[in-house]
């Protein structure tokens, strides 16, 4: 292989990690947290789970970690007022029926009242089909995946 194959490769993988770094900082994930994500060998392989609640009931979908800056961009093109947060006390059980510590919840429309109270209304049966879209395109399918709070927490 060429030496110019490999730089670009590297430039790439580099300019990747950039992107995922200031997407994490952007939904507000810690410095901390964020650089063991990144440095962490089986990235392609760390999922996340992605929830947004309808009243008491939480609709969770587990993400490829590496893929929140396109799921970002997909999510700011179809929701303009919707809002992607990180959430560090995720007490829910996940899709593999294990728990995490640490989640992204998703607002559709984010709301505030006169008192500061936020809220997300249930998004319509459009928008619903549009997020399931994005969901299936950054989900993760493979077998081994690692739980993004396991690699926080470095077990």
């Amino acid at each position: 292989m060429p030496k110019s194959a490999k730089g670009t490769s590297a430039e790439a993988k580099k300019e990747g990690a950039a992107k995922l770094r200031k997407s994490l900082l952007s939904i507000g994930v810690d410095e901390k947290s964020a650089e063991k994500l990144l440095s962490s060998r089986a990235l392609e392989r760390v999922v996340i789970p992605v929830y947004w609640k309808d009243g008491l009931v939480s609709h969770a979908h587990l993400l490829r970690l590496s893929k929140i800056p396109s799921f970002l961009g997909s999510f700011e093109k179809v929701f303009p007022d919707g809002q992607v947060r990180w959430d560090p006390d995720y007490a829910e059980n996940n899709l593999q029926d294990g728990s995490s510590d640490v989640a992204v919840r998703v607002f559709f429309n984010y709301q505030e009242d006169d008192d500061g109270d936020h809220w997300s209304p249930k998004p319509t049966a459009i928008e619903d089909q549009s997020y399931q879209r994005m969901l299936k395109r950054y989900s993760y399918a493979g077998a081994g995946a690692v739980q993004a709070s396991a690699t926080i927490r470095g077990r």
